[in-house]
């Protein structure tokens, strides 16, 4: 399992979870998003030796 995180726009995490796989990671991800076509929604995954976050995932925006 890998802990991942959605973040919103404006940098805020929306919500953090422990996921199986990557594609299901990606799933989740895509689900989370409240409005498909609002960009810069992003996913990371937490690196489990030191802690950091890491990109995983975005809707290609900035923020």
């Amino acid at each position: 399992m890998a802990t991942y995180r959605v973040i919103d726009p404006k940098g805020d995490v929306v919500e953090t979870k422990e996921i199986a796989s990557a594609d299901a990671a990606h799933a989740w991800f895509v689900d989370k998003r409240a409005d498909n076509s609002e960009l810069g929604w992003r996913m990371e995954a937490q690196n489990d030796e030191d802690g950091t976050w890491h990109f995983f995932d975005d809707t290609e925006g900035t923020s």
